[in-house]
């Protein structure tokens, strides 16, 4: 049976997946289908492929102290917020491995935020 971590984490990995899928656009962002690529190809003028078009952010780390070398990375995506900015949905995942001691630590999740 899953537990709620596992259920939580499954469920945040997924929504970051999903959020992160490749997408056409424009110089100046608007976004285009992949059957509008093929169907007016002629028209296309610098396309790019954004993994992250918004809103996203990726943080790479480096230790080395008492507790042996380490490296870490996180991601950070804000999923959606409120139209008067006072309410937020971000999902983050992070990683990271201790080479002297062979520890690895993985997670995730999705946080939400409402100021008052």
């Amino acid at each position: 049976m899953f537990s709620l971590k596992t259920f939580v984490l499954l469920i945040s990995c997924v929504v970051v997946l999903v959020a992160s899928q490749p997408m056409m656009m424009y110089e100046d962002g608007f976004e285009i289908q992949a059957d509008d690529v093929l169907d007016n190809f002629d028209g296309l003028e610098h396309a790019r492929y954004a993994r992250s078009p918004q809103h996203g952010s990726v943080s790479i780390d480096y230790t080395k102290d008492q507790r042996g070398r380490e490296a870490s990375v996180q991601y950070n995506h804000n999923l959606y917020t409120s139209s008067d900015g006072r309410g937020s949905i971000d999902a983050y995942a992070q990683g990271s491995r201790n080479f002297d001691y062979n520890r690895n630590s993985y997670g995730g999740g999705i946080q939400g935020k409402w100021r008052f």
